[in-house]
């Protein structure tokens, strides 16, 4: 007998949530990265690079932390369910 799924999906999304946010934050070291270079190669002035290098580090964890706000909830919430659901399995 197959067991029902419990989650209902909810590992896939969660899991795009998490990829995503990987996806947004090597994005955002790729850009960086991208600007030393071009800093190294002479065509932006010295310090360009860090100075925006702060502010793109700004961003990210401003929308890391918007992300991470949501899914803590989300997370904590499942933490709840699934220990319900494990203490009425011991009392089987």
């Amino acid at each position: 007998m197959t067991e029902p799924d419990i989650n209902d999906g909810a590992d896939e999304v969660k899991a795009e949530i998490y990829e995503a946010m990987g996806v947004i934050n090597r994005s955002f070291a790729q850009i960086t990265s991208a600007l030393y270079k071009l800093e190294a190669e002479g065509v932006l002035v010295e310090d360009y690079a860090y100075n925006e290098q702060i502010v793109i580090r700004e961003l990210a964890a401003k929308i890391n932390c918007q992300v991470l706000a949501n899914v803590n909830g989300r997370e904590e919430e499942d933490r709840k369910d699934y220990g319900r659901m494990r203490e009425r399995l011991k009392k089987r």
